[in-house]
């Protein structure tokens, strides 16, 4: 009897231990997060128009210019086929973009991860939080887009506000592989690669701007499983209400894409920050 009390003595403790580490990793995570965010607050003004003009631009273009030839596509207008894509694809670069060239200036260049590090923060809140900073311009982004679309008269369903998840998703995924090549990155242009080689071709190839029905098998096959596909099909149902077991089959894989990434690049920083 005496040791089964002690038995449940510890689970308590061990219990306790975990979700006190749990909640100083939300808490130590958010303040990487927050660091990032004030920042981003007194730039702003920079960066607003890759938020609110490029949308207004690349929607038009769509949908007045190229959509004027091509018609439509399954049933909708290629405006409305394209918008789905175009928000979960802003979302991928806006993610890349901040935690590859933005966190190799601050790791790499301004030093930042050192002054960070020698707080109670550890190395996985910091690649936590550049994550979730990450995530959360890709959702800015999906917003302008979808904003934009409803404005021009893309999307008609109010279901197509879900597709604001999709966008967080997406930046987590794209932050996390982000992270993991800068953790491998000798310089800062060798970063041009993941967009070159990597997030350019993917951004064409995923059925943002045409179906892929209309691509040689080999080349559907090989992109079927990328996680902008299967972003772009989910976005597309919802802003179409044509949901069903391909939509889940699809959200399936985004979380799949999220629970392998992410340990991967904590993982991978951690060598490169503590070496």
């Amino acid at each position: 009897m005496h040791s089964n009390n002690n038995k449940n003595l510890g689970y308590r403790v061990l219990g306790s231990t975990m979700a006190s580490k749990a909640l100083a990793t939300v808490v130590f995570s958010y303040r990487v997060w927050q660091r990032n965010f004030d920042a981003f607050r007194s730039q702003w003004r920079a960066e607003a128009g890759g938020f609110i003009i490029e949308p207004i631009v690349m929607l038009s273009a769509m949908t007045f210019g190229l959509g004027g030839f091509i018609g439509s596509i399954d049933g909708i207008s290629y405006g409305s086929f394209v918008a789905p894509g175009i928000i979960v694809g802003y979302a991928m670069f806006h993610s890349a973009f901040e935690a590859t060239y933005g966190a190799y200036m601050r790791m790499d260049t301004h030093r930042l991860y050192d002054g960070i590090l020698t707080t109670p923060v550890d190395v996985e809140e910091l690649i936590l939080g550049e994550i979730l900073w990450a995530a959360t311009r890709s959702v800015a982004a999906g917003i302008c887009v979808l904003t934009t679309g409803f404005a021009l008269g893309l999307i008609h369903s109010w279901i197509a506000l879900l597709a604001i998840g999709i966008a967080f998703m997406v930046g987590i995924i794209f932050a996390s592989l982000a992270l993991t090549l800068v953790s491998k990155a000798g310089s800062l242009g060798t970063l041009n690669n993941f967009f070159t080689v990597f997030v350019t071709p993917m951004f064409f190839f995923s059925g943002i701007f045409f179906p892929l029905t209309q691509m040689p098998q080999a080349i559907r096959l090989s992109v079927a499983w990328l996680p902008l596909t299967q972003a772009a099909t989910v976005t597309r149902h919802l802003t179409t209400r044509q949901l069903g077991w391909n939509t889940l089959s699809s959200l399936i894989g985004l979380f799949v894409w999220i629970t392998i990434t992410v340990p991967i690049a904590i993982i991978m920083m951690r060598r490169r920050i503590i070496r």
